[in-house]
């Protein structure tokens, strides 16, 4: 658990995980804004589904992860985070929590706190996935959740927030409100998502929550990899995945500090129980950006 000697008993626990093969490190610039302003925070390392397991499937010719690494072992560790939680044995004050991630990270984080799967997801699947030429990577491990049984979860209903970072479940939850999360949300992605698009991918998964205070923060310019940070001094021939700075898009780094500005303000407008204003067509930190609700989604999407 991170922790300064700044936290405070009335700011609550931030869960963070990160998508799949994803590093811990490349997101301690999490752990530092958060801390520092009083917020502690439990980084999730998911052993099956890590950078260390795709280094092991490239390097050793270990199996693929699978389903079950990508869902049932993550709602476990999500579990068993929680439940360390409710024990006491992070030593914070209040057993509320705020669940934070990035892709598949984000994607836990809704199943968590959101309704199963229904029956018609491997009809939906089926016919989703015809197109052979598919621009939506995501829908590729959606599907992958009609092969499994999501695992009963220790729900404690006591998450007062999530933040997603590049999220995906459009179809998992294809209608309007169809989550069943209640939830103060924010979504923050990016026009230059090739990965989890904007608006294919992330406006359906915007439009299946339903609370006033939801936001979407979209980054111009923004891709599915500018939440990660990467120190090229650190382990720099480790890098399993190399990503081209061609699917980078804007600074990663304004991309994070602006994102950061955002969260920060979002868990503030929950406290004082003030809804956030929708903001169009702004500019800060040299990025352009537009933080909008629900009614301002639906009617960029019909355009």
């Amino acid at each position: 658990i991170w922790k300064s000697n700044k936290t405070n008993d009335d700011k609550e626990l931030i869960i963070f995980m990160p998508g799949l093969g994803g590093e811990i490190d490349n997101f301690k610039w999490i752990g530092i804004e958060f801390t520092k302003r009083g917020w502690p925070i439990v980084f999730i390392n998911h052993k099956g589904s890590n950078l260390e397991a795709f280094a092991k499937v490239i390097e050793d010719n270990e199996a693929i992860p699978g389903s079950a690494d990508f869902f049932i072992y993550r709602i476990k560790d999500l579990d068993a985070v929680l439940e360390a939680h409710r024990n006491g044995e992070f030593g914070l004050a209040n057993d509320s929590y705020i669940l934070m991630g990035h892709s598949l990270g984000a994607l836990i984080a809704l199943l968590y706190e959101g309704n199963s799967p229904d029956n018609q997801l491997e009809d939906r699947c089926d016919y989703a996935l015809k197109d052979l030429a598919v621009t939506n990577l995501s829908k590729l491990l959606q599907c992958q959740i009609s092969e499994i049984q999501i695992p009963k979860k220790k729900n404690s209903k006591k998450a007062s927030a999530i933040i997603g970072f590049n999220s995906f479940g459009s179809l998992i939850w294809p209608e309007e409100k169809s989550s069943g999360i209640e939830i103060p949300t924010l979504l923050i992605g990016g026009t230059y998502d090739l990965i989890t698009p904007l608006m294919n991918e992330q406006f359906g998964v915007f439009t299946a929550l339903n609370n006033p205070y939801n936001r979407f923060l979209i980054i111009e310019g923004a891709s599915h990899f500018s939440p990660i940070r990467i120190d090229n001094s650190y382990r720099e021939n480790d890098d399993v995945f190399k990503i081209s700075e061609f699917f980078i898009g804007a600074d990663p780094i304004l991309v994070q500090d602006l994102s950061a500005k955002f969260i920060i303000e979002f868990l503030k407008n929950i406290k004082s129980q003030e809804i956030p204003s929708v903001i169009k067509n702004q500019s800060d930190l040299g990025l352009d950006f537009h933080l909008l609700d629900l009614e301002t989604i639906q009617e960029v999407s019909k355009n």
